[in-house]
């Protein structure tokens, strides 16, 4: 049986899990003003109703109504109790010490679990030969004197040597690793059923590595200049996708977020090389071509992505590849291309150049992918050569049909002043590409031929800082109104009662304030109208008693609660009286409303229902009692 999680380690998971971290695994958030905003990842919201406060680390739909934490967001989204909720996020959070908290895991739990070890330990121990033993001298000395890394360097990114005596699976049968473990981890070579070698024997390894920091893989260079296989990586398997997967996200995930742009390179030392350089933001594919997933993933983190290929004809092809495919995936990010001078990578930059000329490169010279598609297509043509010249017409037509009109305006004038060519012959020539291909490139390049733009952007995919949604709860309506500051603090709010919109203050003028919860309390005989008001009060006396005395932590309220509908009342609350000081004479005038109209509003009520049914069954006599009635009721309501 596994023990209770005590309060401060739930606390302590909330306190380092990022709310808008996990919210982005399942939908694209951007931030508008103090919140961030996108389509709910609950139910088909085609318009941006979701808001995250990250400061206050809970979450709120204004369609369907979800509100609450990092625990109840994963819960309903995955199904998970609230231990369960608490164990996910505080493993991947790197969190020690909850062992003894779990309950039994799974069978799957389990075995992945032991293959995440086995990697880890693979890593130390790859580590440790490369910097310590004799058999890693020669691979020290190629990072060292090759590649120009200092062993700080190779400790940050956990470099190591792999020597040709199966170190690993030495220490995999020494230490009683079950053998289908070890056949699954793929670290090791499998003949007819035996596992007969480490399969990165020779190799110089580099690990990879998932956005949390646990390795789940490694690319292997050989040392051995006579292997046709120069580079290896891990195979494909359940826990090692190439397509999902980027070179040292776990490093760059926190520079990327806080406002450095995610900048993709195509080998893991251009990434280190660049990180160097002090491109904090750098990632690279797994030797593959860029992906859906690859973009999804930098996209939940960052509004701009920078390609960093080598200028090379494949380096040109992947750039050519990559920006309609970012263009289509995530419209909203900006694209800035960077491409090297003579065709050098990154690192031979580093290497070659030094720091700091790597450094200006990543820094100075960005190109929009219009600028590096039309400087591509010119490459290796002699534009005086009127032929030449007219391919690459053919080849620039379809790029600034994806451009943005000062885009196109600006490029039609400098290829006329370029090369001698009539402006208007431009212009005319260009006009007629578009009559001819009307969706082109700019329907695969921005996706406009599959879905129409996200609510809140415009048809060229730009956000319109204008719009905001403008949400009938009730009736499930979206709709957009003006407004200068979208955050959540403006969006629309449900109509309710007079009455209850005192109890909504008075209950947070309670939770903040002990001497007006004291003076409430005194007042003989009351209570709140509506039972789930009085609920939260009993429910915050018993936290509060829990906690002991503290600053009001809704997300930690929230989490205690655990009632959907009432988590919802206490994010309507905050919302309307969250950001107010907690006042005797404010909360007197919320206790009079409370008092003195409730009963007339009952009494309201009460004979409306019965005019109603009196109209039904044409009783005219009751019909005339009842209404002369409501109105004596409120004209004395009125008078007083």
């Amino acid at each position: 049986m596994a023990e209770r999680i005590p309060q401060q380690v739930i606390d302590g998971v909330r306190s380092q899990t990022n709310l808008v971290d996990l919210v982005s695994q399942y939908t694209q958030l951007v931030k508008r003003g103090r919140e961030w905003n996108g389509s709910c990842p609950f139910h088909e919201d085609r318009r941006p109703s979701f808001f995250v406060d990250d400061k206050k680390q809970v979450f709120h739909c204004f369609s369907c109504g979800r509100s609450g934490t990092v625990f109840s967001f994963l819960m309903e989204k995955e199904g998970y109790t609230y231990p369960q909720a608490v164990l996910k996020l505080a493993e991947d959070e790197g969190i020690s010490g909850i062992e003894k908290y779990q309950g039994q895991p799974s069978a799957r739990q389990e075995k992945f679990q032991k293959i995440y070890e086995l990697y880890s330990a693979a890593q130390k121990l790859y580590t440790h030969i490369l910097l310590n033993t004799t058999a890693g001298e020669q691979a020290l000395s190629y990072l060292k004197d090759d590649r120009q890394l200092d062993e700080e360097t190779i400790k940050k990114y956990g470099l190591g040597f792999v020597p040709s005596n199966n170190v690993l699976l030495s220490y995999a049968r020494e230490h009683n690793i079950d053998e289908k473990v070890m056949a699954e981890a793929e670290l090791f070579i499998d003949r007819d059923g035996d596992l007969v070698r480490d399969r990165f024997n020779n190799r110089v390894v580099w690990p990879i590595k998932n956005d949390r920091g646990q390795v789940l893989g490694f690319s292997g260079r050989s040392l051995d200049p006579d292997n046709p296989a120069k580079y290896m990586n891990s195979p494909e398997s359940p826990f090692f996708n190439k397509g999902k997967l980027l070179y040292n996200l776990d490093l760059a995930k926190g520079n990327i977020r806080s406002g450095q742009p995610a900048m993709i390179f195509e080998g893991f030392m251009d990434v280190i090389s660049a990180a160097m350089a002090g491109a904090g933001g750098a990632v690279a594919t797994m030797g593959t071509a860029l992906t859906e997933d690859h973009v999804k993933t930098l996209a939940k983190l960052t509004d701009k992505i920078t390609l960093v290929y080598d200028g090379d004809a494949p380096g040109q092809k992947a750039a050519k590849r990559s920006i309609p495919l970012i263009r289509a995936v995530a419209p909203q990010v900006e694209i800035g291309v960077i491409a090297l001078a003579d065709n050098r990578d990154p690192d031979e930059v580093r290497r070659e150049l030094g720091l700091p000329a790597l450094k200006q490169a990543l820094e100075q010279s960005t190109q929009t992918p219009t600028e590096y598609l039309i400087n591509a297509a010119k490459q290796d043509k002699n534009l005086q050569n009127q032929a030449q010249y007219l391919d690459f017409l053919k080849e620039a037509w379809p790029i600034l049909a994806a451009a943005t009109p000062v885009e196109q305006d600006y490029f039609l004038k400098k290829i006329a002043e370029d090369y001698g060519s009539s402006l208007e012959a431009l212009q005319s020539e260009f006009s007629d590409y578009q009559q001819q291909h009307p969706q082109g490139l700019q329907t695969s390049a921005r996706g406009s031929g599959q879905q129409p733009p996200a609510a809140g952007y415009s048809a060229d995919n730009v956000w319109d800082d204008s719009y905001i949604p403008d949400i009938d709860p009730m009736a499930g309506r979206n709709d957009f109104t003006r407004t200068v500051e979208p955050n959540w603090q403006d969006a629309p709010k449900p109509k309710i009662s007079r009455v209850e919109k005192a109890e909504q203050g008075l209950l947070m003028a309670m939770i903040k304030s002990p001497a007006i919860r004291d003076y409430v309390q005194q007042q003989p005989n009351f209570s709140f109208v509506h039972p789930e008001y009085q609920l939260l009060l009993l429910l915050y006396e018993a936290f509060s008693q829990e906690q002991g005395a503290s600053d009001f932590d809704l997300a930690a309220f929230m989490d205690y609660v655990q009632k959907p509908e009432l988590n919802q009342k206490m994010m309507a609350i905050d919302r309307e009286f969250g950001t107010l000081e907690a006042q005797m004479d404010a909360a007197k005038d919320y206790l009079q409303v409370i008092i003195n109209v409730a009963p007339y509003e009952s009494q309201v009520a009460t004979l409306q229902q019965k005019i109603a049914q009196a109209k039904n069954q044409h009783d005219d006599a009751a019909l005339i009692s009842l209404m002369t009635e409501l109105i004596n009721l409120k004209k004395e309501h009125f008078q007083q």
